[in-house]
């Protein structure tokens, strides 16, 4: 029984000592690599004017116009700030957990071994100072959390966390402004809705009430602007088509809904929507250029709206509120 009981307490020391090894010392490397990472680059997300993304044979163009992001190639046309700052904000705030030699450096063999021989994506950023730097990412690592780099110069492969090739690496739609329709709800001063159930127009009075002025049988009546604007304000194309076929401007022959914006200073949108019986998918033919944008078909459902749905619902006076409350008090 004492041989027994000192062979279980060697094997319960055995395994408490394999357990503190395994938890603690495997932690530590881990811990001295965060220590010794560094950032990818110096510069700061602010000081980015324009950004190049090559891959699969195509290079993606954007500049900064103003506070705003600019796609100049493979088209011109305005980019979705969201997507443009995410992939600025994971290359300035990147940090580079750990480098590799490649040995002889340049040496295609030894890239190969990263996936650098053949980049996935190569990026080139161009700073206010007027200084470039340079970024191509290859392969991840065996863990898929990390990618394998070259940055600028350097001859050694280093590896980055891998939202840098994550937000690098989307499709052209993803990158462009997918909105339907771009306004300022404060400088609208009227709002005409055409659908299945006939014309509601809306205009601004001076007191910022939003009150009907067609159809004659409402007007005068306020309406909530929120109803009719929340829907186009949300919406973003699926699609875009640049080019679309003459079958595709065919279906705005009889639109099913027409939306017209117009501003304080007179510019004025207009939005034709139009889809087929049984269609998942809307089309929407804009004023603003000759291109199509596809939305799902509920954004479309939902513009259709009929006019009682807009009105602004009266709260009920104080006094009847009270009326009402008081034979249940009377109850109680």
């Amino acid at each position: 029984m004492r041989k027994s009981t000192l062979l279980v307490v060697l094997l319960a020391v055995s395994l408490g000592g394999a357990v503190w090894y395994f938890e603690f010392k495997r932690e530590k490397p881990a811990e001295d690599a965060a220590a010794a990472s560094k950032p990818l680059f110096s510069f700061k997300q602010e000081e980015v004017v324009a950004l190049t993304v090559a891959r699969g044979g195509v290079t993606l163009a954007l500049e900064k116009r103003g506070s705003g992001w600019r796609i100049t190639q493979p088209l011109d046309s305005s980019a979705d700030a969201g997507t443009a700052d995410a992939l600025l904000s994971s290359i300035a705030f990147s940090r580079i957990s750990r480098t590799f030699p490649v040995t002889p450096p340049g040496s295609p063999e030894a890239l190969k071994g990263f996936g650098l021989d053949a980049p996935v994506v190569a990026l080139t950023i161009k700073l206010k100072s007027g200084s470039e730097h340079r970024l191509r990412l290859g392969a991840k690592d065996f863990t898929g959390g990390y990618v394998y780099a070259l940055v600028d110069n350097a001859h050694d492969a280093a590896l980055l966390p891998d939202d840098v090739l994550a937000n690098s690496d989307k499709p052209l739609l993803e990158f462009r402004d997918r909105r339907i329709v771009v306004f300022d709800e404060e400088t609208l001063v009227r709002i005409r809705v055409k659908n299945a159930h006939g014309a509601l127009m809306a205009a601004k009075n001076a007191e910022g009430k939003w009150l009907v002025s067609e159809p004659a049988a409402m007007k005068g009546k306020e309406v909530e602007p929120a109803r009719m604007l929340s829907a186009l304000r949300e919406a973003r194309a699926s699609e875009i088509l640049d080019a679309p076929r003459p079958a595709d401007r065919a279906r705005f022959a009889r639109p099913a809904v027409q939306i017209e914006l117009t501003a304080k200073d007179g510019a004025g949108t207009k939005l034709d929507f139009s889809a087929g019986a049984g269609e998942a998918d809307a089309y929407v033919r804009s004023s603003i250029g000759p291109m199509l944008f596809k939305v799902p078909r509920p954004v479309m459902d939902a513009l259709n709206l009929k006019p009682d749905d807009v009105i602004k619902k009266e709260e009920p006076k104080r006094e009847e509120s009270r009326k009402e409350e008081n034979p249940a008090r009377k109850q109680d």
